[in-house]
């Protein structure tokens, strides 16, 4: 993989989720889709990773490590909690903003940094660029479903 076809894979996840999106009312955003989620909920779990992303790569150009401690639920119950309260609309500008920041770091980003597996010891041995990924379109794709699935009543 090189740069370009990182931003284009992640851009095609992209237009896989905005086409997921693009058919919801701001009333079907904020229909429950799960036991407490939301979708927006789910959009601003997006955000959420797509913001740590680019936090640990800055936190690893510093020569520090990112801080894992925290379990991946408790990270996602978190991230719920901080915004459930938001409005749509803050959601919604918040995950564009995330998206755009994602692209910034990845076009700032040296090659060695992105497809050296063994750059960062962090990463232990993957390419920077799979957690890129995983935070953004194999990440979209894993909502897809919830996205589009029926409201419970």
């Amino acid at each position: 993989m090189n740069r370009s076809t990182l931003l284009a894979t992640i851009a095609a996840g992209r237009d896989r989720l905005e086409a997921a999106l693009g058919g919801l009312s701001d009333e079907a955003m904020l229909d429950p889709i799960g036991d407490a989620w939301t979708r927006k909920d789910v959009l601003a779990h997006l955000e959420a990773w797509e913001r740590r992303v680019v936090a640990n790569l800055e936190v690893l150009r510093r020569g520090d490590t990112p801080d894992h401690s925290i379990e991946t639920d408790e990270l996602n119950r978190r991230f719920f909690e901080a915004s459930r309260e938001r409005s749509l609309a803050d959601v919604r500008a918040g995950e564009d903003d995330a998206y755009r920041a994602v692209v910034a770091a990845i076009d700032g980003a040296s090659d060695d940094e992105l497809f050296d597996g063994g750059r960062f010891a962090w990463t232990e041995g993957d390419p920077l660029a799979d957690w890129f990924r995983g935070n953004t379109d194999e990440h979209y794709d894993e909502h897809l479903e919830q996205l589009t699935r029926r409201a419970r009543s």
